[in-house]
Formats: C-alpha cells, structure tokens, sequence
C-alpha cells in the first residue's frame, strides 16, 4: 500500500516520479517531510524554484520561437523575397593566402578544400517553404534578380566527396552554382563529379540565364589544351561578399594528402570579383577564344590565358621577369643591394621553359639571389640553371616517389614565384605571383590565370613557405618520376 503525502507546500516545487522505466511528473506541496513510493524503483525528486538566470533563459528561448513564428507568418510560398534565408555554415574566408601540408594532420592536409567548403556551406540560401497543395518543398526561384547568393568555380579537376555533398546542400537551398571542370574526368572516373552533374544538371544554350550547371569543358573552355585554371568565386560567403579565391589547388584528393598547393583569397574587391565573373562568363560557353586578358583591380594584376601566339618577347610571364632587375634594391628590400627570387615551380620544361630558365639564368648571372623548389623539371632546364653557378643559386627538387621508386608520392604543386627588390621601377618592392600557370609549352595554350600581388607580408608569407616546403623535405640532384594517376587526374 502507499501512503499519501503530507500537505505542507512550499512554491513552485516540483517532483518527478520515476519508476521503472516510466517518468511522471507530478505537483508536489510537501517538502518538509520525506515522500516515498513504493514502485518497482520509483523515487520522488524535488526541485528548487527556477533561478533568475533560468528564467531569462527560458524567456530568450520563447522570444525566438514567437520571432521564428513571426518570420514563417510573412512567407509567402510563390514570393522568394519573402523566404527565410539560411546556410550550412557561417565561416567567413580568411583573406590572404593559405596553404596545405601533404605530410601533416589530415587536417593540415585538407586544409584549402576544407576553406572552399566553408565558403560553400556559408552562402546563404532559401529554407524553402512547403506548397500546401503538393505538400512538397516548392522549386527554387529562376529569375536571377531572386538568387540569393551565386557559387562560381572554373578547376582543372573534382574529385572530393565532401567538396561535392556541399554542392549538392547547395543548390538544394537554391543557391546559383555554376561550375566547370577539364574533361580528363567524367561521372565514372570521378563519382564526385557524377553527384554534382546530377544535382546541378547540364549546361544549356544560355548559361548566363541559368541558376545552375555543371559542364566540364572539352580539353579547356577558352583554351585549345586543359581547363587549368582554380578560380573559386563566391558573391556571398559568410560576412564576406565578391569572394575571389585563385592558386594551384583542385578539389581532390592528390592535392591533399600528395601536393603542397596554396589558394590566395580576396574579400570585398567588387571590381576584382566582376573581372573574374566576367571571365567565368566567357568561359562557360565552352567556345574557342583569343587571349591574353590583362585587368587591374586595386592593387591586384590578373593575367589570364590561353595566349597561344606566346614566344619569349610576348609572354607575359617573360615580362614579369623582365620587370625584375637584379641591382639597386633599397629600403631593405632583397640582399645588399641585389634583388633576390623565389621560385616553386609544379612544371618546367619545354620550349617555354627552356627561354624562362635562360632569363633565370640572366638574372643570376647579373647578380640576383635566386632560389628554385621545382617538380618536375627536364634536366635541359637543370643544367642550364646549375652549370657553374654558385651560392647566389639553389635549385632543390621537391619531387619523392613512393615504395617502388617509380610513382611520384610526394611534390610541390604551386606555381608561384615572389622577389624582393628591384621590380617594375620601385627599388623597394615585394611582389608574389601565384595561380594555375605551369612554365611549360602547354601553358599558353591551355585555360590559366595567374595573379599579381604588391606586398611586403604575402611575399613573407609565400616565402615562409618556400622554406617550409624546402628543410621538410629536397634534394639538391635532379630526378623525375612519373605523376600518380587517379585523385583528380586521369586514371
């Protein structure tokens, strides 16, 4: 039998009967004496009254429901400006450049996909509504003045599955993503690629007008060779709005776990942002066309190819090594006085290569500290950058197999190259340039972008890097190894 509790009450006290593996909860008036059950192993618990703190808690969270309420009241199902707006994350992109370790954490290595998801899941969408006569979410908006944020990504290859679940999220909250990729990769060789072609779908007549697509570009959109560019492009991201991130990364898994990549991103710059909106749009019509494309925007100089009609006169990688001259460096730029380059080169070789190393050369030769990370560089270009060169010249490869000593495991993918001193008239400069543009002959052919960046930290930091890529792990004597297929390259 159970006995019935004394009636003493004390305000807003509470008990909670459990017994078994039931929970009841009852009002409890008695306190002062002991309450007891005698359930399967039921036992009374009593709280004290809710706090202040506890209270205002439970006030904030009823002010957000009746807020959410509200929100949800003012949607209207066939009227987009009226849905709530929301997005997976809420990251915005760190400007600047950053950089992955393919001998680090996976952390580490995943480093610059991670930042460009980060990016994808921060651009905003719609929640959308329900239609109450299919009881299905409704289609997202088709007019672009309705979009809520637009995804643009030009890169030579995708194979991630992450990179490609957070398309997908994406779009399904009617965000405008449009991508394009070299056609070396396809939806079986690549089944990342394959969810982003079904989610996003083909690219039609007027790709402009299109919320999305997904299109891979035969052998280069614009150019006659590969799409090689990494352009990443986001009108809203986060806090950050005309997101422009460029470099050396694709989206997959060589340039994690088997490249050094690097991406440099811009927040803010709206002439920046449209230049390469502008180019994206040029390129999604998977059409033949002429280059080169020079634009300035603030500080920054974007070169983009193909420039197919490129010798060593005209070629605007010549001319940037032209601008640098290797005497009166000032106001503690370079090294007593000389100008000094940095150079992590992914590629180099061929005709291309052979005049770009001869201006190498020259420079050394009238005095520049120079210093070379390279991958895969034919010993044509070797010899000429070490035969009797001394201290003022290192060149170290950075290019390691795997077990068998055939396949390439380990190597720098940038392509980058940075001086201190003497550059374009200015006796005390610091200038990077980085992008997707190899010093090889199919550099001029193919799609490529590289990017101009005046400024004493990026050139610090690049530098900070050539260093850590250098004492991690090179060698001063020449070899090649074949390059790992699969991971993003063709299998």
């Amino acid at each position: 039998m159970q006995r019935r509790p004394g009636r003493r009450t004390l305000a807003s006290a509470t008990a909670v009967l459990v017994a078994s593996s039931v929970a009841l909860v009852v009002p409890v008036t008695a306190t002062a004496s002991p309450v007891r059950s005698t359930g399967v192993s039921g036992a009374i618990v009593v709280q004290a009254p809710a706090s202040k703190a506890d209270r205002a808690r439970r006030a904030a969270v009823l002010k957000v429901r009746r807020e959410r309420r509200a929100r949800w009241a003012k949607v209207r199902v066939h009227r987009p400006a009226t849905w709530i707006r929301t997005s997976v994350g809420h990251t915005t992109p760190a400007p600047g450049p950053h950089f992955n370790n393919p001998y680090g954490s996976r952390a580490s290595e995943r480093a610059l996909l991670d930042q460009v998801i980060a990016a994808i899941d921060g651009s905003p969408g719609y929640r959308r509504p329900v239609d109450p006569g299919t009881h299905r979410p409704v289609a997202c908006p088709t007019s672009p003045r309705a979009f809520p944020s637009r995804i643009r990504i030009a890169v030579y290859s995708i194979a991630d599955r992450h990179v490609a679940e957070a398309v997908v999220a994406a779009q399904q909250r009617c965000v405008s993503v449009q991508i394009l990729m070299n056609s070396h990769l396809t939806a079986v060789t690549s089944p990342s690629w394959g969810m982003i072609a079904r989610a996003l779908g083909p690219r039609g007549p007027e790709p402009a007008r299109q919320r999305s697509f997904a299109h891979r570009c035969s052998n280069g959109c614009l150019g006659s060779a590969v799409l090689h560019s990494k352009l990443f492009l986001f009108s809203h991201a986060g806090r950050s709005r005309d997101t422009v991130m460029v470099g050396s990364s694709n989206m997959a898994r060589n340039a994690t776990d088997i490249q050094w990549n690097d991406l440099y991103t811009v927040n803010g710059n709206r002439r920046l942002y449209a230049e390469y909106a502008g180019v994206f749009s040029r390129m999604a019509p998977d059409v033949r066309g002429g280059g080169p494309r020079v634009y300035r925007a603030g500080p920054y100089t974007s070169t983009f190819y193909p420039f197919r009609r490129a010798t060593s006169r005209t070629d605007l990688t010549m001319r940037a090594l032209r601008s640098i001259r290797c005497s009166g460096a000032t106001g503690g730029a370079g090294i007593g006085g000389h100008s000094v380059l940095y150079v992590a080169m992914h590629s180099w070789h061929g005709v291309r290569g052979r005049y770009l190393a001869e201006r190498v050369r020259q420079m050394y030769d009238r005095g520049c500290f120079v210093r070379i990370l390279y991958s895969f560089m034919s010993y044509d270009v070797y010899s000429l950058l070490r035969s009797g060169s001394g201290r003022r010249m290192t060149v170290r490869r950075v290019l390691f197999p795997g077990p068998k000593g055939v396949v390439a495991a380990k190597y720098a993918h940038l392509k980058m190259f940075a001086a201190s001193g003497r550059v374009a008239g200015d006796r005390s400069s610091w200038v990077t340039w980085t992008g997707s543009n190899n010093w090889t002959d199919r550099g001029t052919r193919s799609d490529e972008v590289t990017l101009r960046i005046p400024s004493a930290a990026v050139y610090a930091a690049y530098v900070r890097q050539w260093k850590v890529i250098r004492h991690r792990r090179s060698s001063p004597v020449w070899a090649t190894f074949l390059e790992p297929t699969g991971g993003g390259r063709a299998p």
